[in-house]
């Protein structure tokens, strides 16, 4: 895996072959309202059951040998990555799942910056606002809630404590797969709001926090290369950890763990290794396999336990971590936030029909007009001085 640093890495990379993806990622925790939030803008939604459906089908056509000699092209056949756009929202109240929002939309809806992070899509955007005072990530969502009637509208501020970080020596391997710590540190700070099919606000909260945001884009299907991928974060005192750990397909490839220790807004320990201890393997209620410890020895041992499992799936997972760093001067405890894929079940067509059931999907611009789908008006304002 290629890993990039900095606000200044973080535009919009097209990806056009089939099967390519990126997305930008951003979480949040405020301790003191017990609320957190796992939020992904993706232009080409790898999880999306409508592109992992077409790209099965392509992939089989394709092998035919009669294709050559059919009138319709394989380029035609092809499915286009910026087709399968998307915005997925979580919201967590002490650990707990109390909202989520899965949506998805055509190449219509978006809009994207090659010059830096800033992305449209419907209703819901970000971008990187240099002039802003603090320079910020301003995100603004609004989104159906799944399972219930009504809305979730936030409007948030990613201040970051760190915009750059050291460069790692690239892997052994050249990889189609690159990592960016856009912002691995942040402050975090806003409103969230519940509103009824009317539009109305029932309820509004504050968040301050601590927040994490990255990007990730790949122009080869990630299943191809890749078995599982766990990788996450903790705030723990005024250390921050993020690590990646992913097996791959080829058994006689190594794990690759990235480890990155952050102490107060300075870069402690970066690492890239292949040693990595996983053992106790569970499987959830979709029998999806995962590793319920990881172990990671280093300059620093560090020892993460799933302890509970906050978003289920078929093929992906959000955790609640319990956390232990050593070194030779200290040990730490703490808790994280951290997601697993199981990139098999990528592709897996027995589990197609119940994530398209959780998706809300718009494929014309007119669906968002009013009139059409009966979105709550107006955006969340927040004052920031009055947090």
């Amino acid at each position: 895996m290629n890993l990039l640093s900095g606000v200044t890495q973080d535009f919009h990379r097209p990806q056009k072959s089939p099967g390519s993806y990126e997305w930008w990622h951003f979480d949040g925790t405020d301790d003191q309202s017990g609320l957190s939030f796992s939020l992904q803008f993706y232009a080409g939604n790898l999880f999306s059951a409508y592109y992992q459906d077409n790209l099965k089908t392509y992939w089989q056509k394709t092998k035919s040998p009669l294709v050559a000699d059919s009138p319709v092209t394989t380029e035609s056949l092809a499915p286009n990555p910026l087709d399968y756009c998307g915005v997925a929202f979580r919201i967590f109240r002490n650990d707990n799942l109390v909202g989520e929002s899965l949506q998805e939309f055509s190449s219509q809806f978006l809009k994207a910056s090659d010059h830096h992070g800033a992305v449209k899509l419907g209703p819901s955007r970000f971008n990187w606002d240099e002039n802003g005072n603090p320079a910020s990530y301003v995100i603004t969502v609004q989104s159906p809630l799944q399972g219930r009637k009504g809305y979730l509208r936030a409007r948030l501020f990613f201040t970051p404590l760190l915009k750059e970080i050291p460069s790692l020596p690239p892997p052994e391997i050249p990889s189609t797969h690159t990592w960016v710590l856009a912002a691995p540190l942040c402050h975090v700070e806003g409103t969230l709001q519940w509103c009824n099919p009317l539009g109305e606000v029932e309820k509004e909260e504050g968040f301050i926090g601590k927040g994490f945001h990255d990007h990730h884009w790949g122009s080869v299907p990630l299943d191809r290369f890749i078995k599982s991928w766990h990788w996450g974060r903790a705030f723990i005192g005024d250390k921050t950890l993020i690590y990646s750990v992913r097996t791959p397909i080829n058994k006689n490839e190594k794990t690759e763990c990235i480890l990155l220790v952050l102490k107060k807004e300075k870069v402690e320990t970066i690492s890239r290794t292949t040693l990595a201890l996983i053992h106790n393997g569970r499987h959830n209620f979709f029998w999806l396999p995962y590793e319920k410890r990881l172990v990671l020895n280093d300059s620093h041992s560090l020892k993460i336990n799933h302890a509970d499992i906050m978003s289920d799936g078929p093929v992906s997972l959000v955790f609640r971590d319990q956390i232990e760093l050593k070194s030779s001067e200290e040990f730490l405890k703490g808790f994280g936030i951290s997601h697993y894929l199981y990139a098999p079940r990528l592709s897996s067509r027995f589990f197609f029909p119940m994530l398209k059931a959780r998706t809300t999907v718009y494929t014309q611009p007119d669906e968002l007009a009013a009139g059409s789908i009966n979105q709550p008006g107006g955006d969340v304002f927040t004052d920031r001085s009055a947090l």
